[in-house]
C-alpha cells in the first residue's frame, strides 16, 4: 500500500519500499566529481515516536578522506516494517503503530554504494482527529497525518484562498471548496491514502493516511 502516492502531484511517496528514486551514479557538476563516496551518515540514530508523529532523517555524504560530499546524488530509504512506520522519499517517518523497525537508507554514487540504518520505536495508536493549517505561506502544515478510521482531519484556512482537492479516494463530504477564514472538517471512514492538492497554488499537496 502507498501512502510517507500517493508524500500524486507535487506529494510525498510513502510506500512498502519507498526510496527516492534510487541511488544516482551522477553526481552532477561541481568540484566534487572527483570525491569517492565513502560512508553516509544519519542525523539520528534512533527514533521514537508516538503513532502519527513524524520526524524527518537528514543525509550527510562523505568520501574516503571524511570530507562532505555536496551534492552526493539521491538516497533511497525503506522501512523494514511498513506496519509500524513508514517513511517518504525525502526522508520523513510517519509512525502507524506501536512496535519497533528500522529505516535502511543507501545512496549510490560513481558505483559505490553505502548503506546506514535508524532504529525506530513507535508507542501509542493513532489519533482520531488531527487539525492542518493552510496559511500565506501556501503550505499545508502539517502536510502529512495520520488518524485512526473514523477519524477526521479539520483545514484552518485563513486569510489567503485556498482548497482542498483530493487525487483519487474521497472522504464523507468530498473536496473542500476554494475558502478562506474557515474552518472545515472531513470525516474518514475507510482505511487508505488521500493525497490532496490546493489547485490554486503549484506544489501545495499533503496526505492524510487512515489506519
Amino acid at each position: 500500500m502507498r501512502l510517507l502516492g500517493v508524500l500524486g502531484a507535487g506529494l510525498m511517496l510513502f510506500s512498502v519500499a519507498c526510496g527516492g528514486g534510487g541511488g544516482d551514479d551522477d553526481p552532477g557538476p561541481g568540484p566534487n566529481n572527483n570525491q569517492t563516496l565513502g560512508e553516509i551518515q544519519a542525523s539520528v540514530t534512533a527514533l521514537n515516536l508516538t503513532a502519527g508523529g513524524t520526524q524527518t532523517i537528514n543525509m550527510t555524504a562523505r568520501d574516503t578522506q571524511g570530507a562532505t560530499i555536496a551534492q552526493p546524488g539521491n538516497y533511497t530509504f525503506q522501512s523494514a516494517n511498513t506496519a509500524v512506520a513508514q517513511v517518504s522519499n525525502q526522508g520523513t517517518v510517519l509512525g502507524i503503530a506501536a512496535g519497533t523497525t528500522s529505516i535502511n537508507i543507501s545512496l549510490s554514487r560513481q558505483g559505490v554504494t553505502k548503506t546506514a540504518s535508524v532504529a525506530v520505536t513507535v508507542t501509542g495508536t493513532l489519533p482520531a482527529s488531527a487539525s492542518v493549517s493552510a496559511g500565506s505561506a501556501n503550505t499545508f502544515d502539517p502536510s502529512i497525518v495520520a488518524i485512526a478510521r473514523g477519524g477526521t482531519v479539520t483545514w484552518n484556512i485563513g486569510a489567503v484562498q485556498h482548497n482542498v482537492t483530493f487525487a483519487s479516494a474521497q472522504p464523507q463530504g468530498g473536496n473542500i471548496p476554494s475558502s478562506t477564514n474557515a474552518n472545515i472538517s472531513r470525516t474518514f471512514p475507510n482505511v487508505g491514502d488521500y493525497p490532496y492538492d490546493c489547485t490554486l497554488h503549484a506544489g501545495m499537496s499533503g496526505t492524510v493516511f487512515v489506519r
